[in-house]
């Protein structure tokens, strides 16, 4: 069995995890405003996602901050997986008109995914799978590096026969206030870290997310800019794998 790299200490403490709680809302809504062609470029590709699924296991949504509501209204089900205990409540507030309009069910189970992941793949055989802008947040859940590329291998290896999408920080850094954010890059086959650094130009160091190599090696990968807040740029690596 796997042996997960993720801090328990961490894990138990939802409310204030790097990648959700408090701290993370409160950016997210101070921040929101230079998010609107990140979340539109986000609503497209996820438009031509050819899932072919009517229910969608969404891990690791938290608010669902970046998420179109006219994408997820087109599902019949949607079971929603997150740490964050304040991750339904904002989500509701966000999607939950719009979803119950839509007919949309929609079902939450509090949980660490790497640790639940085989549970979750046996009771949603059926779903489309998205990983909403999480696993390149897994590092800051982990003692060290090895531990972090360790557990995203074993999900790679995991969700082989499985059809499954994500989008996911790649790379990270501090950029000038003002600067005009780099354009959006496709391309057949993940690029390297030091490639895509090279592509978007940052002056500063460089924050590896180590998800690389998430991807299957021939995906279609869409590489965004993220301005996510004035002074700080992620790149973000959108993709998908196929499924049967």
């Amino acid at each position: 069995m796997h042996e997960l790299g993720a801090r328990p200490e961490i894990l138990r403490r939802g409310w204030m995890s790097p990648g959700g709680g408090v701290v993370w809302h409160m950016r997210a809504l101070r921040n929101r405003q230079h998010w609107g062609a990140f979340r539109g470029r986000i609503a497209d590709w996820l438009a031509d996602w050819p899932h072919g699924r009517s229910d969608l296991l969404l891990l690791g949504p938290s608010a669902g901050w970046c998420l179109p509501s006219d994408f997820l209204a087109g599902f019949r089900h949607i079971h929603a997986v997150d740490l964050d205990p304040l991750a339904p409540w904002l989500f509701g507030r966000l999607h939950g008109a719009h979803l119950r309009r839509a007919g949309v069910r929609l079902s939450w189970q509090r949980a660490d995914i790497f640790g639940s992941l085989d549970r979750l793949l046996q009771a949603h055989p059926d779903h489309a799978i998205l990983f909403g802008n999480m696993l390149g947040q897994h590092r800051l859940y982990c003692a060290d590096v090895a531990s972090a590329e360790g557990d995203l291998t074993w999900l790679r290896q995991r969700l082989q026969g499985r059809g499954w999408a994500s989008f996911h920080d790649r790379l990270s850094v501090d950029w000038a206030a003002g600067r005009s954010a780099p354009s959006t890059v496709t391309t057949q086959g993940s690029l390297s870290s030091a490639a895509l650094a090279l592509r978007f130009g940052g002056d500063g160091i460089w924050l590896d997310h180590l998800t690389a190599h998430l991807l299957p090696e021939d995906a279609k990968c869409l590489y965004l800019p993220w301005p996510i807040n004035p002074r700080r740029l992620h790149v973000v690596e959108a993709g998908w794998q196929a499924g049967p």
